[in-house]
């Protein structure tokens, strides 16, 4: 039995109590673990000459607490669609079901990530920190992915605020927060090279969370030029000066008796997406376009937005996905919402 026809022969609920009993820390990572199975069983397999094994070795390994749990191996790095050719080799002191074997394999394959935008986030990261004699130098990565970003927005019409045109109050905090984590390791240090340090954290910080935003605003750009939709790429710049920010990109994995955003309903209903902040803003991608949201997506956004104090919905069109649907997020506080007539006029005067 390959891993492909051991996932074929499971659902993800028979799947899911076993991944929660095996690791608990998985608690508020369900939803993930149901997209990676789903991604997988829509994958199609495919040999890589260059992977580590051919097969996937089912067996008991003793943890460091001495209880002995369930063993996936190699399946941690190899691409997922060569993953899914594994033969699967199950050792005769195994006892267990084709569910809990399913479980073991699901979280090491899903080690790196649990969709390719995971992925590719983690081993970039990686190689940068790799190339980088001081470790706490990671800024440099987040700093060339920022400016990518900038030169992009700048082009479409946006402002990106310099350090100094942050709002004090968020500055206040990305200090606050370069201190806390600055620690013992500065205090080794003679003053000069305890303030080189602090300034790599601060920019650290800085840079990732500009690097984020700035990531969000280029997904965004394209929706913008959309007929369907009323937002400018100033007030999305706006989020630059936002309290707290999270963003995330959910696409669906619906098979043929379901779509794509029936689909991200029933994992909205199943577990919230995201922390909730005040307000947030979101863009609907469909592979085809239509002028007005059909039902599905409607309840869709009606999920995603919960109780958010304000909300605003974009739409835009990738023929690429087909029937299925991928909803980009980001949830924020701020003193105003990104689109707030009062506020302009007032501003206006």
């Amino acid at each position: 039995m390959t891993f492909k026809e051991l996932l074929n022969s499971v659902t993800f609920e028979e799947v899911a109590p076993h991944i929660l009993r095996m690791y608990p820390d998985t608690e508020h990572q369900l939803k993930w673990y149901k997209i990676h199975f789903d991604m997988l069983r829509l994958m199609m397999p495919k040999r890589h000459a260059d992977a580590n094994s051919d097969v996937c070795h089912i067996s008991l390994e003793e943890w460091t607490n001495g209880e002995l749990h369930l063993d996936a191996h190699p399946m941690e790095g190899d691409l997922w669609e060569h993953s899914l050719t594994k033969e699967i080799i199950i050792a005769p002191d195994v006892k267990a079901t084709n569910a809990e074997i399913a479980a073991c394999c699901l979280w090491h394959t899903s080690f790196y990530g649990f969709v390719r935008e995971h992925s590719m986030d983690y081993f970039r990261l990686g190689e940068i920190s790799m190339g980088i004699k001081d470790r706490w130098d990671d800024s440099k990565y987040y700093k060339a992915r920022a400016e990518r970003y900038y030169s992009i927005i700048r082009r479409n019409g946006g402002h990106i605020p310099t350090i100094r045109e942050l709002a004090p109050s968020k500055k206040c905090e990305l200090i606050c927060q370069s201190k806390k984590n600055f620690g013992s390791i500065g205090r080794s240090k003679n003053k000069i090279k305890r303030k080189k340090l602090f300034r790599r954290q601060f920019l650290w910080f800085y840079y990732e969370r500009m690097m984020n935003i700035a990531g969000f605003i280029v997904q965004a750009i394209p929706a913008l030029g959309d007929e369907r939709n009323d937002m400018s790429i100033g007030q999305l710049c706006d989020l630059f000066q936002s309290d707290q920010f999270c963003t995330e990109t959910v696409t669906s994995y619906a098979d043929e008796h379901s779509n794509g955003a029936e689909y991200l309903c029933e994992l909205l209903e199943m577990e919230d997406l995201h922390t909730r902040l005040d307000k947030i803003v979101a863009f609907l991608t469909t592979g085809e376009r239509h002028q007005e949201m059909t039902e599905d997506e409607q309840r869709l956004c009606k999920l995603l937005v919960g109780d958010c104090k304000y909300s605003d919905i974009l739409l835009a069109t990738d023929p690429s996905l087909g029937r299925q649907v991928r909803i980009t997020y980001a949830t924020f506080n701020s003193q105003y919402p990104l689109i707030n007539e009062q506020y302009e006029k007032e501003e206006e005067r």
